[in-house]
């Protein structure tokens, strides 16, 4: 009975899932979407214009990573993606809310600012994916893509400046759930895969990945999503907003 993942190239919400159904060997066939323009159809198929979306083959439709991850507990118990006792699942859905709410929006518009700046490495982040169009009318489309997803998610200069700021304050959240053992235990539970995707996809920037490595956030990402698509070269963010990052937080 296989599972259609509806994603679209590169999307951490869309990691998260694909990583949940691998833990627990559910079986599924992935679609990709292309970005900005895949809000229609997503909205006529599952009432929501977002990635992820999950139809299950007895008809179910689910979207939204975080619901999703709880339906796949449900029906795939093992492994579980939360603990069973009370307070550690409440630490655990706490940190996982705040990789949803705050971390994922601050990722990609991380990418999307930078991907503006060079477009050119936009085609990277579909490496390995059967995109709906042909290859070389993605190419074309690429920059176009970048500028809306830019303006739709709200990457101005201005919430970038803000990012990066902020930054160092999120990774040592990151690195404390890590040393309280919220997160970073070798079974792999949903802030983990919340948290860890939006890490990995923010390790694509050449500018950021130095930031990233020297927190043990760098590493719960690259072990929970080993492999990731795409990269931006060092360079594409303004040196100005990156000393901003670049210091500890202290």
């Amino acid at each position: 009975m296989t599972a259609v993942l509806y994603a679209i190239p590169a999307s951490h919400p869309c990691a998260v899932v694909e990583r949940a159904l691998q833990l627990k060997d559910v079986p599924y066939r992935r679609v990709e979407l292309i970005p900005v323009v895949h809000k229609l159809p997503q909205r006529l198929r599952f009432g929501a214009a977002s990635v992820p979306g999950v139809a299950f083959a007895d008809g179910r439709r689910v979207s939204g990573s975080r619901a999703i991850l709880r339906v796949l507990d449900e029906r795939a118990p093992e492994p579980a993606l939360l603990p069973a006792e009370r307070q550690a699942r409440a630490r655990v859905e706490r940190a996982e809310e705040w990789g949803d709410q705050v971390l994922q929006p601050l990722a990609r518009r991380l990418v999307w600012a930078a991907l503006r700046r060079m477009p050119g490495a936009t085609m990277s982040y579909s490496d390995g994916a059967k995109l709906p169009v042909p290859a070389p009318a993605a190419r074309l489309s690429a920059p176009l893509i970048v500028r809306m997803a830019q303006r739709v998610n709200g990457a101005t200069d201005a919430s970038v400046r803000a990012d990066l700021i902020a930054l160092p304050s999120h990774l040592a959240r990151v690195d404390g759930w890590i040393a309280e053992g919220v997160l970073g235990d070798e079974a792999v539970n949903a802030a983990d895969l919340q948290i860890g995707s939006s890490l990995r996809l923010l390790l694509t920037l050449g500018d950021l990945e130095p930031v990233l490595d020297a927190h043990a956030g760098g590493g719960l990402a690259r072990r929970v999503f080993p492999d990731y698509p795409g990269g931006v070269a060092a360079g594409a963010l303004p040196s100005a907003w990156l000393a901003a990052s670049a210091n500890d937080g202290h």
